[in-house]
């Protein structure tokens, strides 16, 4: 603080004085922060053109699905994976490719695909459409087991649960093990979570068609179904 018993003078002076013996810090100060200001900005700025180079990349390559180009679609997806290793556009480019493996009815291509989603995301939301779609396609395959490995991945606190008891479900009934699939049912109805993630009319039509024989066993294999121990029976 200047001494105001001080003249204007010898004010002037003290300042002057203390510009000399700071000014190089306040330079200083304001170039750093100048500095750090425009590496903010063009981090920003890089951040923002390497979005935009993965999406049009990825745009390319649907337009290459479109229209049957297996192989160039497959080319831009490894520059993706070259270039843009930490872009989301990676696991929707997969997701395409498997689509149209699935439409060419080339269910072991899709699946690698999708198993190549569930070893690099870290999107749980992702992970579990990825896991779902997986074991559907395990169960067109006929490898149940296989399937039902997938769906021992999934969350049991996951809010689509029931969509993974769902397709348990239908695994189990393939199997013609009925009591464990009427317990898997059981349980996908039973979720109350809203809105919920199945068609709950249709998973009732799947439970009320199987032939269970014995109700009695169900309480039994219910306990082997994760996620259905607390699942009632319906015996109507």
């Amino acid at each position: 603080m200047v001494d105001e018993n001080l003249t204007d003078e010898q004010q002037s002076d003290l300042i002057r004085q203390w510009f000399r013996e700071n000014g190089y810090f306040i330079l200083g100060g304001l170039g750093l922060g100048l500095a750090l200001l425009f590496g903010w900005d063009q981090w920003q700025s890089g951040k923002t053109r390497f979005a935009e180079e993965a999406s049009g990349i990825y745009e390319e390559l649907v337009g290459k699905i479109r229209v049957n180009d297996q192989a160039s679609a497959d080319a831009l997806l490894n520059e993706l994976l070259s270039d843009y290793g930490d872009s989301p556009y990676i696991d929707q480019a997969r997701f395409r490719l498997a689509k149209l493996s699935l439409d060419r009815n080339d269910f072991e291509a899709a699946a690698v695909q999708l198993e190549s989603v569930i070893a690099n995301s870290s999107s749980d939301e992702i992970l579990f459409v990825t896991r779902i779609r997986l074991a559907r396609i395990r169960l067109q395959q006929g490898q149940y087991d296989a399937a039902l490995a997938v769906l021992d991945q999934v969350d049991a606190g996951s809010a689509f649960y029931a969509q993974a008891n769902d397709v348990r479900g239908d695994i189990y009934t393939a199997m013609n093990r009925n009591g464990e699939a009427l317990a898997a049912y059981e349980a996908a109805l039973s979720d109350s979570r809203q809105p919920p993630s199945i068609d709950r009319a249709f998973v009732q039509v799947k439970r009320d068609s199987l032939d269970v024989g014995d109700l009695a066993t169900v309480s039994e294999t219910a306990l082997d179904v994760p996620g259905t121990a607390d699942a009632s029976v319906v015996t109507d």
